[in-house]
């Protein structure tokens, strides 16, 4: 009997092969987005647009069709443009006004840690590229300022209502952005490696003001006169 097969290197082989391959997974841009929203919930900044693409369905390449590079996949996934963080910021500050001092330095913490997982591996990516020019850095840099200057002045508002002791308020709001700002990149570094010990978010929340409202002394302990307040306001860089 005759080989019913189809030679290897005919057209009509070729064509066979083509249709044993199927064509290629069409999604559309929403569906991927979602897709890479989970990979980067999930794997953080460590994660790749291969594993995107494979989780996908579709090929790196047709990433980079849609997206220029992983920071364009990682902005438009994670629904947050560079320009928005400083507003962000500073809508969390003004939303502590009217709230009691504890819950409101528990918001503002939780506020920052939610900006933070998403805005830090932005900046991280940004910075990587050093050919990347962003005409808005001056003002959201500026903006920054605006921000930690109104951190300050709450923080000096408390003061003036006898709620926390007087002291450089500049000083207070940055030992509490530096601690949220380690917490996020101890996070993004350890990704979700089981080893890491990372504290969870609550905890580190609720330990922060803690400490923040009272103190590590032991409260019969004495200690060190108060700083005066820095002159000409806060907000300095």
């Amino acid at each position: 009997m005759a080989d019913e097969r189809t030679p290897p290197g005919s057209a009509d082989g070729a064509a066979v092969r083509r249709r044993r391959r199927g064509r290629p997974r069409s999604i559309d841009s929403e569906q991927l987005l979602t897709v890479a929203r989970e990979v980067f919930l999930e794997r953080g900044i460590r994660a790749t647009t291969l594993e995107v693409a494979l989780r996908a369905g579709v090929s790196e390449g047709a990433l980079f069709h849609r997206f220029k590079n992983k920071e364009g996949l990682f902005r438009a996934a994670m629904e947050l443009p560079a320009e928005q963080v400083p507003e962000l910021l500073l809508e969390a500050v003004q939303r502590l006004h009217d709230l009691e001092l504890h819950e409101a330095l528990l918001q503002l913490a939780h506020a920052l840690l939610d900006i933070g997982k998403v805005a830090l591996p932005l900046m991280m990516m940004s910075w990587s590229n050093p050919t990347a020019c962003d005409p808005a850095y001056d003002d959201n840099h500026a903006k920054f300022r605006l921000f930690l200057k109104r951190l300050a002045m709450f923080f000096e508002a408390q003061m003036r209502d006898g709620k926390l002791r007087n002291m450089d308020a500049e000083i207070i709001a940055r030992a509490f952005l530096g601690s949220i700002h380690h917490y996020c990149m101890t996070r993004i570094l350890t990704g979700h490696h089981p080893d890491a010990a990372i504290i969870p978010e609550g905890m580190f929340a609720r330990g922060l003001v803690d400490l923040l409202l009272n103190g590590a002394l032991l409260s019969s302990e004495t200690t060190r006169p108060s700083l005066p307040l820095r002159r000409g306001g806060a907000g300095t860089a």
